[in-house]
């Protein structure tokens, strides 16, 4: 019985956060002045441009054609370089851990005159396991996914700070 009631108070609280509009501090909000924008990459459908379009479409941002890009806000994803260093060696030569580096410069465009730099750098490790080839390779795809969708969301973080300087 005891049980019951907690769940019940559980459900009743999330149900009302849920209905109040309460976010999570690690979900990224666009600020007002962005809510209508162009999003400019070299690589529309990479792993980055996806994850940065799906938080403007959860922000309910309109994304209008580049070609207006002179008359709204544009957010410009200038590059993005992904590099696997080695940190350390089994005895016998051979990589036992790798550093995963990505670098992403960004830029938000105002009125076509004001650009503001965005950069981020996310930083990963993973243990290479020499029997374990498929694992290792699935492993890091996963590693790779996730950070793209935090450097996506630090992208998106750092809006708040040209929203500042406006």
């Amino acid at each position: 019985m005891l049980m019951k009631k907690y769940l019940a108070l559980l459900m009743l609280l999330t149900i009302s956060l849920t209905g109040c509009g309460f976010h999570l501090q690690h979900e990224p909000e666009v600020p007002p002045q962005f809510k209508t924008m162009s999003y400019i990459t070299s690589d529309p459908y990479g792993r980055l441009s996806r994850n940065i379009k799906e938080i403007l479409r959860d922000n309910e941002v309109i994304l209008v054609d580049n070609s207006a890009s002179a008359h709204y806000p544009s957010l410009r994803v200038v590059s993005e370089n992904l590099v696997r260093n080695t940190i350390s060696l089994f005895q016998d030569g051979k990589a036992a851990e790798y550093q995963l580096v990505l670098a992403v410069r960004a830029q938000m465009v105002i009125a076509g005159q004001q650009v503001y730099p965005i950069n981020v750098r996310i930083f990963r490790s993973f243990f290479n396991n020499p029997s374990a080839a498929l694992a290792k390779t699935a492993e890091q795809n996963l590693i790779k996914d996730e950070m793209y969708k935090e450097a996506a969301k630090q992208i998106i973080r750092k809006l708040k700070s040209v929203n500042a300087v406006n």
